[in-house]
């Protein structure tokens, strides 16, 4: 019993026991940096939700927020990626302004 488990062992590829996804490709040192960016901006915007007093319009604002990063995350260009950094920025002033006129 125990040869036959050690065989069957030995012969199970180990191709199997990896996982099927591929790996990430290595970031550059300028998509490290915008990728640090675009996290800080998406906690930004989750931390301003946190004060819209109306849970529903809250809960609808988030999955806007969620919406909007998921549908940029693959994004490669390193020009598109900062100019949907600076649309992030402006569109977090604008609803912080918003925000604050709510209160």
């Amino acid at each position: 019993m125990f040869t036959k488990r050690l065989v069957s062992i030995i012969l199970v590829p180990r191709v199997l026991c990896y996982s099927t996804r591929t790996q990430p490709k290595m970031m550059d040192f300028r998509q490290f940096i915008q990728r640090g960016k675009a996290i800080s901006m998406y906690r930004k915007f989750m931390r301003l939700t946190k004060r819209i007093t109306d849970k529903q319009t809250r809960l609808e604002t988030r999955q806007w927020i969620r919406e909007d990063f998921h549908r940029h995350a693959r994004q490669e260009d390193p020009a598109r990626i900062d100019v949907l950094l600076a649309q992030a920025n402006r569109h977090y002033k604008e609803l912080e302004s918003g925000v604050f006129s709510m209160l």
